[in-house]
């Protein structure tokens, strides 16, 4: 396996072209790193066996220098050292060195570091929190930390006041670092512990950012973790808004948590070395939640450090939410695939920013905006419009004869730097933008905080617009904004078109994403250090700032994780990602209103307008108040975990590096993983069928419960056999086991590659529904 890995990691990060010149352009810069013959140096992670220190040798320090220096006369130094979730060490590295370290005694793998990117109020409402009881909503969560892995924070925030709150929990053993802008007294009973992590950033880059463009400390410049914060664990703030859109009171979904804020994400990216010394002052400093909004690999998980960490996380007790990724709506497009992670995808919530263009030729068009007011003057008469056409990366260019003065149409296409079209359309003299972000977004649904005022529209209603502007003489248009509307102002979960999709390419058999939860135009706190657009021309300073993204659906889970870890403190990561799946919604979801919901109200698809399935939403969308209270749940211990890498045919050696244990293959058993899912390949069902076994067990106060079996779904495809079909508990934590027999239906033609079901377990003469998504799909499409 060492050697397979080593010829893998030197073939690919030391002769791929692109990756190559762009490392070799950043070291050269840095001449202390550079050795007499030139060697090139890149950062890896060295994951160690810490039982295989020899003895010579007085600490794991020791070892650890004797590895750098044995491997080269050239003085290296270490980035980080790692001795809780993983041991070893971080160092920039030639490739001679790292191949001599790759091969020393008691060294498992070596990583080279990666990059990973961000995946860039009315949300307690929508999710019904705000029919929690007073007492409990004000008292949930105040023992609970929620560590967040992101850009920093902006302490002096009032979402980050402690007004109210108790003393801080007993088990912090965390601190606030100081650094640029950033002291102690920054920190306090809501935002009690601040670090970060700039090493590996450093060392990869050459450099840390100008202090205009970053602090070099736990302060957040970019915003993106400041919103992220507010919005799990933000404290109440009355009157807030943007500019007058999403007016009200905006708090997190648990708005008595504690933040504990581990910057690692800089200017242009986050280190992967960094992450993992976060990861591990984290479990240090006594977080029970980690929500990390970033990107992880597709890689098998012995070659993934963000796996690794997290499993061990796990091991601690610790639930770790993560963004399922914008890179929707491409099949198989999922990141941060293991289990033990909640993968957390994009819905939208029942909140709108309808604007208004009407065409010189009396069509008017509906599209949002959080960029005019009612005052504005492009309210007043007509402005000539102009098609600035489509535009798929960073290098456009525009004629300022061309669009001063004009509103300008622009057809956008994948992930490019929207916010920068809108500046340089503004620095040209634009008085307006309407932007269509393609099939990104093609209803338009996503309002972003342009620096020029702009409305957002729809595929069809831009081919409308383009239409006309190239048929007429003198195309115009004026342009209204009719400010916010809630409740009802549109049909709400959807699934969102960015929101990255299964099925699970590392493991087909895992529903990902988990669940779904809002994540378009929410509203958050804001640095105070940048405008909310991100460009440098903007000179706005609001408190508040609206972002989409997944990266908005993972803190949303995680504050909702911190109320049912205060409400239950007994009840490790499983049981809660069990409960957020098991009383999941796969409707649409109106609190407002003491309706049923029928069939065709299902969670709608934005990309095919159609009904959404498993793929898109996992589970269904959170259900806070359901979860607080699931009746049974799935659990999973460690063990359970390590036996599922057995039955995935990981070696021995591969299940050392990912758990950090020796284990036993030849124990396992035919079991299965216990997860609240189900998922197969239908040519592995074929007509002899197959077998799943599951555990439920019992968390419903009251003890004594029995459930039935009911199958939804599926019927005239496969026949779903449940033994036995009812489940008595007599107590409380009491654990059943059942089977699902899954048989293909005879003489049923193939008519589609995804069938979809479910087992819900009701309880009889209760309250509680148990579901489990069943999910058969055919790889051949």
């Amino acid at each position: 396996m060492r050697t397979l890995l080593s010829v893998f990691l030197f073939l690919f990060y030391f002769t791929y072209p692109s990756s190559q010149t762009s490392r070799e352009l950043i070291f050269d810069t840095n001449s202390t790193k550079t050795s007499s013959n030139s060697a090139r140096f890149m950062t890896f992670v060295a994951l160690v066996d810490p039982l295989c220190k020899p003895s010579p040798f007085f600490s794991h320090h020791h070892w650890y220098s004797s590895l750098l220096t044995s491997s080269s006369s050239t003085t290296t130094s270490f980035i980080h050292i790692y001795n809780t979730l993983i041991h070893g060490f971080s160092a920039s590295l030639t490739p001679y060195q790292a191949k001599h370290i790759n091969s020393s005694h008691g060294v498992l793998s070596l990583f080279p570091d990666s990059i990973f990117h961000l995946h860039t109020t009315r949300s307690p409402s929508f999710l019904g929190l705000n029919n929690l009881k007073p007492k409990l909503l004000n008292s949930s969560g105040s023992n609970v930390i929620i560590g967040f892995m992101d850009t920093g924070i902006w302490p002096e925030h009032p979402s980050f006041a402690d007004d109210g709150l108790e003393p801080i929990p007993a088990h912090w053993r965390g601190k606030c670092e100081t650094g640029f802008g950033f002291n102690h007294s920054n920190c306090n009973k809501k935002l009690i512990g601040a670090r970060f992590f700039s090493g590996g950033y450093r060392a990869f880059f050459g450099h840390l950012d100008h202090p205009a463009s970053e602090f070099r400390s736990p302060r957040d410049h970019d915003g993106h973790g400041t919103h992220v914060s507010s919005i799990a664990a933000g404290a109440p703030v009355t009157g807030s808004s943007f500019y007058g859109f999403a007016g009200g009171l905006a708090q997190g979904m648990a708005p008595n948590a504690r933040i504990a804020v581990y910057k690692v994400c800089w200017v242009s990216g986050c280190l992967l070395s960094d992450i993992c010394a976060a990861f591990e002052k984290a479990i240090l400093d006594g977080v029970n939640i980690i929500s990390i909004s970033l990107g992880s690999s597709r890689l098998p998980f012995h070659l993934d450090l963000l796996s690794i960490v997290s499993l061990r996380a796990f091991s601690g007790g610790i639930f770790v939410a993560s963004s399922a990724g914008n890179e929707g709506p491409s099949w198989a497009s999922i990141t941060n695939a293991p289990p033990w992670i909640t993968t957390v995808g994009a819905g939208t919530i029942d909140r709108d920013f309808p604007a208004k263009l009407l065409l010189g030729n009396g069509i008017s068009i509906t599209g949002i905006s959080i960029t005019l007011t009612r005052e504005s003057k492009l309210t007043r008469g007509f402005h000539r419009l102009y098609f600035g056409g489509e535009i798929s990366s960073s290098k456009f260019s525009f004629s300022r004869q061309l669009v001063k003065g004009n509103i300008v149409l622009c057809l956008t296409t994948g992930h490019m730097p929207r916010m920068l079209l809108g500046a340089s359309l503004l620095s040209l003299g634009a008085v307006a933008m309407v932007i269509c972000h393609g099939s990104i977004d093609p209803n338009g649904m996503i309002s972003e905080p342009h620096v020029i005022p702009t409305i957002t529209v729809g595929i069809l209603e831009a081919k409308l617009i383009e239409d006309y502007i190239l048929s007429s003489d003198r195309p115009v248009a004026n342009i209204s904004s009719q400010g916010t509307v809630e409740k009802y102002a549109k049909p709400a979960p959807v699934v969102a078109s960015f929101s990255s999709r299964g099925p699970n390419s590392a493991v087909p058999g895992i529903l990902k994403p988990d669940v779904i939860a809002p994540s378009v135009n929410i509203l958050g706190a804001w640095t105070d250090a940048i405008g909310p657009s991100s460009v440098a021309l903007d000179n706005r300073r609001p408190q508040f700032n609206i972002m989409s993204g997944t990266s908005m659906a993972c803190p949303h889970v995680s504050g909702v994780a911190a109320i049912i870890k205060s409400v239950h403190p007994d009840w490790g990561p499983s049981e809660i990602k069990s409960a957020l799946m098991t009383t999941s919604n796969t409707h649409k979801l109106y609190y407002y209103r003491n309706v049923s919901l029928s069939s065709s109200s299902l969670i709608l698809d934005e990309s095919t307008g159609k009904a959404a399935n498993p793929f898109d939403f996992g589970a269904g969308h959170i259900h806070p108040e359901r979860a607080l209270d699931p009746g049974l749940v799935f659990d999973l211990g460690y063990q359970d975990y390590i036996d599922f890498l057995c039955q995935l045919n990981y070696t021995k050696n591969e299940i050392h590096i990912i758990s950090g244990k020796h284990a036993n293959c030849s124990n396992i058993g035919k079991g299965q993983l216990n997860y609240p899912a189900i998922v197969i390949a239908a040519e592995k069902v074929g007509h002899k069928g197959v077998n799943f076994y599951r555990r439920l067990k019992n968390v419903n106060e009251a003890g004594s419960r029995k459930y039935k079996a009911k199958v939804v779904g599926l019927a005239g495809f496969y026949k779903i056999g449940v033994i036995p079909k009812k489940l008595e508990f007599s107590k409380i934590d009491e654990k059943l086991s059942f089977k699902i027999a899954i048989r293909k239906e005879k003489g049923v033609a193939k008519r589609t590659s995804l069938w979809v079901g479910a087992l819900i377990w009701h309880e009889i003469g209760g309250k509680h529904r148990v579901r489990c998504p069943i999910v058969i799909f055919s790889r051949q499409g």
